[in-house]
């Protein structure tokens, strides 16, 4: 896999992670920006779109969830 890839999916991951950890809202651009100051001191992340990549992942990752614990039940 792309080296990019891998570090957007980790800082993806870590970023979720952290919004959890600290009662963040990733649908807060404020939030989004601590988690970036947190994550990403060099700022090299667009705060919108990494919001968007983030609400995304989440969608994503809620649906395989759900999915899964059907999967379970069965």
């Amino acid at each position: 896999m792309d080296k990019t890839v891998t570090k957007k999916s980790e800082i993806v991951i870590d970023a979720l992670q952290y919004a959890h950890d600290h009662n963040l809202d990733i649908n807060n651009m404020g939030d989004v920006q601590k988690i970036l100051d947190i994550l990403d001191p060099d700022h090299k992340e667009n705060t919108t779109e990494f919001m968007e990549l983030l609400k995304t992942s989440e969608t994503f990752m809620n649906m395989k969830a759900e999915e899964n614990t059907g999967k379970a039940l069965n």
